[in-house]
């Protein structure tokens, strides 16, 4: 068992709710594989809808989650300049291919500190991009059951079919979150399981060690933390830098995939991401273990509110 440093208390100020969307698909549809990562168009094309046809309130709800303002705190926007949105996506890399009348697709969503705020007006989204589609225009459901996650990881179901009010789902925190979670063992595995796309200068890495990825996850967790719930946790980023360039990695199979093509109109450019995994000593990785497990919870990278840079960790001998 290794060495892990004590959790920061702040993270108990850190609350969210875990909610599983069910959609029960009502037509033929052909869904491509990471065709669920293109979900934000869709969402604001449902929200344009919503506030046609008069659900102002819910519509400017939801208009502030999907594209935050910047904050008025200076230390928050030295955090995060750009805010991401205060849910997190995390659906299943295997949901793709055709799908039949009946069938139901799973959307898993966080929502972080002021999220929590928004989950029904998420839920009048959601009813409302059932009648348009989940896919370019294809892809209608009916939303047939909503359930919740508390904070022993038991799900709790809140309604299925009919008409649904408004109800609250069971408050969780960061701390009680990385409490229950695995412990570190002699190896550590981070598996990328959808999409990872980061950035440097506006151009793709397509490939990183594991102190850049680093990097990122801790931007990701100090960001969102900052930008939702107003907490810094990270008083000395320098210090987890440096440790995670003495991680020793004993295998990377990461490795660049394109996944989609944006056709302009002059040209057409290829999108894609790292999937794969890397091995690490858990010795060595002991002092950053929960900011991963963290960011395992918040994905990484451009788009991972919206389910790309999904990473998993596996702890063993």
């Amino acid at each position: 068992m290794s060495y892990l440093p004590p959790l920061p208390l702040e993270l108990q100020q850190v609350e969210y709710v875990k909610i599983y969307f069910h959609l029960q698909i009502k037509e033929y549809f052909e869904l491509p594989q990471w065709g669920l990562l293109q979900l934000r168009r869709e969402f604001l094309q449902a929200i344009r809808t919503l506030d046609e046809w008069g659900s102002t309130s819910e519509a400017d709800q939801l208009k502030k989650v999907l594209q935050p303002p910047l904050s008025n705190d200076p230390h928050v926007r030295r955090q995060a300049q750009k805010p991401a949105p205060a849910f997190v996506i995390s659906c299943a890399p295997e949901q793709y291919g055709l799908f039949e009348p009946g069938q139901s697709i799973v959307l898993p969503v966080l929502f972080l500190g002021s999220g929590v705020l928004v989950v029904n007006a998420f839920v009048a989204m959601l009813q409302q991009l059932g009648q348009q589609g989940l896919y370019h225009g294809t892809g209608r459901f009916l939303l047939e059951a909503v359930e919740s996650e508390d904070a022993t990881g038991t799900r709790l179901m809140h309604w299925t079919g009919g008409e649904q009010s408004d109800f609250s789902a069971p408050l969780c925190d960061l701390y009680w979150f990385l409490e229950r979670q695995q412990r570190l063992d002699e190896k550590l595995t981070l598996d990328v399981v959808s999409p990872l796309r980061l950035l440097h200068q506006q151009k793709p890495l397509f490939k990183v060690t594991f102190a850049e990825l680093f990097r990122f996850v801790l931007r990701r967790v100090s960001s969102m933390l900052a930008s939702h719930s107003g907490v810094e946790i990270i008083d000395n980023a320098q210090y987890y830098l440096d440790h995670a360039e003495r991680v020793e990695v004993l295998g990377d199979r990461l490795k660049w995939q394109d996944w989609r093509t944006l056709r302009g109109e002059h040209r057409h450019q290829d999108f894609g991401g790292l999937l794969g995994s890397m091995e690490l000593s858990g010795e060595s990785s002991a002092e950053l273990f929960w900011v991963l497990q963290l960011g395992s919870l918040l994905q990484i990278g451009k788009g991972s509110s919206y389910g790309a840079g999904q990473y998993r960790l596996r702890t063993h001998c």
